[in-house]
């Protein structure tokens, strides 16, 4: 009895470290968010985390939350290219999500319709062959030219949306680092014609937010730019978006496992050297700390989604399951508030998601895991089925084993009863 009273509350346990550990949304650098026209877009693959949120008529000025039946999931478009590509990027008026697989006869190149949203199931071939690198593109919307960095002592890969064409940089950055310098986690964003390097590092070395890295694509040139005035702590897990009027955001991150701080910094590049702010921000939400989310700007908002929520402690909060916005219209001081998602006062265990194809078909009613997990509750029933089929198992061996050994004990004592029975005969 006390090995059954301990099997069910392990399985117990076991199952609940099973469900808090797969009940997360999602976020981290895997997710990629643009938006085009009127809707706001996230993608992770073409099967797996590909939906958008209408904000059609919805006016970010004011306060309103849109609504979840808002968001419209697109996994289910037909027909679909076989690709596992997964690194998007957009031509130059937005219209369209370019994916490139890489293959030995050369680089294809997939492309989803925006305002039609269906997918070219037959690849477009671009022109070069040259390698790509792993990492993330970075798009100008008005060149349709985007831009993929891979290390330090290689080129910047250049892809031209309009001609379909792959080419490489001339320049590399290596010769301002000291040889052997690593950059890994940071954060890429375009600003008027340059792309800067933010942050990064490598466990509990944290680059410097002093010394920033660009790329100037209209020259081919690399410079390390130096920054002054309220510079940020050094982080990973952060997100960077720019402003027309040369501000960048820098929002969130992580260093030595608690929050960085400040959270919000701005770097100021029109001025020379650039110059680093801690704002004023007017937040609701009290404690509002985020890794691993995922940020774009959205005409005068940055509006930042999932990720991580770094201020919470109980184990089924911990992944951010909203979106937000940031007013960054005022310079001097910046406003959040809540956009779509689920609220503090949502019981997530309970709460459904309204996903939407975007055809006039019966909408899917999914949990907010399986409706970017897919798969997932079925996982978990599999494996807490397999958790007790082995519980009761080993019970059962144990009770056999038990009931075998006391025969054995009583076939022993009659035999030894028996035996003395005949001694006693035989006096």
């Amino acid at each position: 009895m006390q090995l059954s009273k301990l099997i069910f509350p392990a399985a117990l346990i076991i199952f609940n470290h099973v469900i808090l550990t797969n009940c997360g949304l999602f976020g981290g650098s895997d997710l990629y968010s643009f938006f085009s026209g009127d809707k706001l877009y996230f993608f992770r693959s073409i099967k797996y985390n590909f939906f958008y949120v209408d904000l059609a008529g919805v006016s970010l000025d004011t306060d309103t939350v849109i609504d979840k039946s808002k968001w419209i999931d697109l996994t289910e478009v037909k027909p679909q290219p076989d690709t596992s590509a997964r690194e998007p990027l957009l031509d130059k008026a937005n219209e369209n999500l370019i994916l490139l697989d890489y293959t030995d006869d050369g680089v294809d190149a997939y492309t989803f319709h925006i305002t039609l949203n269906i997918w070219e199931t037959r690849p477009f071939k671009v022109k070069n062959k040259v390698s790509i690198g792993i990492g993330v593109w970075v798009s100008d919307e008005k060149t349709g030219i985007s831009y993929l960095f891979d290390e330090i002592d290689k080129d910047m890969t250049i892809l031209d949306s309009i001609n379909l064409t792959l080419t490489k940089s001339i320049s590399t950055a290596d010769n301002l680092f000291v040889e052997g310098f690593v950059m890994d986690n940071f954060v890429q964003v375009l600003s008027n014609g340059q792309i800067l390097f933010i942050g990064g590092g490598s466990g509990s070395i944290k680059d410097s937010m002093n010394n920033i890295l660009m790329y100037d694509t209209l020259t081919d040139t690399w410079q390390m730019m130096n920054a002054t005035g309220e510079t940020p702590e050094g982080r990973l897990g952060h997100t960077a978006v720019s402003i027309s009027d040369g501000r960048i955001i820098v929002f969130g991150g992580i260093s030595n496992s608690l929050p960085a701080s400040p959270q919000l910094s701005i770097l100021d590049t029109s001025k020379t050297p650039y110059e680093w702010s801690t704002p004023t921000v007017e937040n609701p939400f009290g404690p509002f700390t985020f890794s691993g989310h995922i940020a774009v700007m959205v005409k005068d908002y940055m509006i930042i989604a999932f990720g991580i929520n770094t201020t919470e402690t109980i184990p089924s909060l911990i992944d951010n399951k909203n979106i937000y916005k940031l007013d960054t219209r005022d310079p001097l001081k910046y406003k959040w508030s809540f956009l779509s998602g689920f609220d503090d006062r949502t019981d997530f265990s309970n709460s459904s998601l309204n996903i939407y194809k975007p055809t006039n078909s019966t909408p899917i009613q999914a949990s907010v895991d399986s409706a970017f997990r897919l798969g997932t509750r079925n996982i978990v029933i599999i494996v807490f089925a397999v958790i007790v089929f082995i519980c009761i198992s080993i019970f059962v061996f144990y009770k056999a084993k038990q009931h075998r050994s006391k025969n054995t004990i009583q076939r022993n004592i009659s035999s030894s009863e028996n035996i003395s029975s005949n001694d006693e005969l035989k006096a």
